[in-house]
């Protein structure tokens, strides 16, 4: 068996232990994680387009704070680290791209699971606004204290808050319904 029959086994193989555990909202946010860590940020055209916030708020929204914090270790940060680990640096046109990412985003990442299991009664737009500002900050103050000439990304934050608030507002049946 060759490496890229293995690689699809694994790959078939936790998208189907995420659907028996998880059901189709944990294999939908899996996917989602999977193509925006592994796929479309090798190649990432426009800056601050990113699938993490959703499918985190997906998570949160459905299953318990617990499933929340092994989605935001094992399948956004282990699973893709593995695939691209395993893909290398084949495919990748993104200058900012790291094969593994820091740790520092699945603390992001947990925190606002917090927030959105203590918010889960509120509009899923409002809570999805209050998940962004939020990690933004969290960023902005990162970069402040680990970098001299830290300069803040205006363009990018602008971006991923219409992206991510868009993706709410087209889906916001979806999201009121995977709550019940």
């Amino acid at each position: 068996m060759n490496k890229y029959h293995l690689y699809f086994l694994v790959l078939s193989l936790s998208l189907l232990i995420a659907f028996l555990f998880g059901g189709s909202v944990f294999v939908l946010a899996t996917g989602l994680i999977l193509f925006d860590r592994c796929l479309f940020g090798r190649v990432k055209i426009i800056h601050g387009i990113e699938f993490t916030a959703i499918s985190v708020m997906m998570v949160a929204l459905r299953y318990d704070f617990l499933v929340s914090v092994f989605f935001c270790v094992f399948i956004m940060f282990l699973l893709p680290a593995g695939i691209n680990t395993f893909l290398g640096a084949r495919f990748i046109t993104n200058k900012e791209f790291k094969v593994v990412r820091g740790f520092f985003g699945v603390i992001v990442n947990i925190l606002s699971a917090v927030i959105i299991s203590y918010l889960r009664n509120l509009d899923p737009l409002l809570i999805m606004l209050f998940v962004l500002l939020f990690a933004h900050s969290l960023y902005t103050i990162k970069g402040r204290f680990t970098q001299n000439n830290y300069i803040i990304d205006y363009l990018g934050i602008t971006l991923n808050m219409i992206f991510n608030l868009g993706l709410v507002f087209f889906f916001h049946s979806f999201l009121l319904s995977i709550v019940v």
